[in-house]
């Protein structure tokens, strides 16, 4: 495990965990291509959605899984089903069988989701940890930047071609086989007998940093969507770049796995309340953002603390959590993070009908977050007792 390929085959299990919504810098043409089948924009942002919920179906499966097949074997099916079944609508093109396609990404990603980052907690301590937290993050972003960017090139050549990045997976799926431990990984001096269960604080700290993962992540699958359409309505730019837009928001979460570390060790608790007040002003930025420029900067601040506070959350999760229980606090999170993804699209048709303007979900997604940073200012200074 300590090995370098041994790391790199786990972290790079994380490359597909938030690639479903990669392929949406082809969501305006789309939104042409089945609006002249009869369906809505909403319904086309909906498949998007769709692959979330998949997700968190899995995630509810997975205790039942574990029992039926292996570590092993749940992570094979996981990524053949990402590389064929993300692939579909290369070939086939109909709204029905595109909705099939995105509930077996969703499938492969949920067989894979938990166990990508729950190896790590259970494996590494301490500092090797966060940096390997950190760098998981990271990796999801670097492959979540690599196929969008991907998808801008291909997106030329029509909206169906762009869905082939998910074969991407095959690739993957090689490196595991070759370098990955055949044995699974066991939490350290964890006995199988142990009986630890949640306390009402755990549960309650748990739900919280759930809901805030969720949020957050709610938010950052709004840009993935909402970002091509702006550029396209306002006529700001082409859809590749509009694709270089939203590379450029998740290569700062690149960066920011590089620095997660240094801003846990200078910050410690404070990361998230601090993470949140940047974040912000990344999505006022984007709310009112009238050239690519502003809307690139936006995108950017957002996307590096995004990334901050869901790794903040799965780091807190680690160091706060009874080893025992991790896998399954992991669960809970995850589910709440997917149920934050599935609902984006959700929360954008209803900010419309509040208010038609495309940005106007980001100012209020901002506000949000100030209220949130704000109120954990509150709790930490005059409520936390010590």
């Amino acid at each position: 495990m300590k090995t370098f390929l041994e790391k790199f085959s786990l972290l790079s299990l994380s490359l597909m965990l938030v690639s479903t919504l990669s392929p949406s810098t082809a969501l305006p043409q789309m939104i042409t291509t089945f609006h002249q089948q009869g369906y809505a924009a909403s319904q086309v942002e909906f498949l998007f959605s769709l692959s979330s919920f998949a997700i968190l179906a899995m995630l509810l499966l997975n205790p039942i899984i574990e029992r039926l097949i292996s570590e092993r074997l749940s992570i094979i099916l996981g990524l053949l089903l990402i590389a064929f079944g993300g692939s579909m609508p290369v070939l086939l093109q109909s709204y029905s069988l595109v909705v099939v396609s995105r509930v077996l990404l969703g499938i492969g990603i949920g067989f894979i989701n938990s166990r990508a980052i729950s190896i790590i907690s259970e494996t590494y301590a301490g500092r090797e940890q966060a940096q390997m937290l950190g760098l998981r993050g990271s990796f999801e972003i670097i492959g979540n930047a690599l196929l969008t960017m991907i998808v801008g090139f291909l997106v030329v050549l029509g909206w169906s071609w762009t869905f082939s990045v998910y074969l991407f997976a095959l690739p993957i799926l090689v490196f595991y086989l070759l370098f990955a431990p055949k044995t699974k990984v066991e939490a350290k001096d964890t006995p199988k007998e142990s009986r630890a269960k949640f306390t009402k604080a755990d549960i309650l700290y748990i739900v919280g940093l759930s809901l805030l993962a969720g949020f957050v992540i709610n938010i950052n699958s709004a840009n993935s969507l909402r970002i091509p359409v702006i550029v396209d309505q306002l006529h700001l730019g082409s859809p590749r770049q509009a694709s270089l837009i939203l590379s450029g928001m998740m290569l700062m979460g690149i960066l920011s796995g590089i620095c997660f570390e240094a801003l846990l060790v200078r910050f410690n608790k404070n990361l998230i309340t601090v993470s949140l007040l940047p974040f912000a002003l990344g999505l006022f930025l984007l709310g009112f953002a009238h050239n690519l420029w502003v809307m690139l900067i936006g995108a950017m601040l957002s996307g590096f603390w995004y990334s901050i506070v869901v790794t903040s959350v799965f780091s807190n999760v680690s160091t706060k959590i009874s080893p025992q229980l991790i896998g399954n606090a992991t669960t809970l999170v995850l589910l709440f993070c997917n149920l934050g993804g599935a609902s984006a699209a959700f929360t954008l048709n209803l900010f419309s009908k509040v208010n038609p303007q495309p940005g106007f979900a980001f100012v209020i997604y901002a506000i949000i977050s100030l209220v949130i940073s704000f109120g954990l200012v509150f709790k930490t200074r005059f409520l936390t007792k010590k």
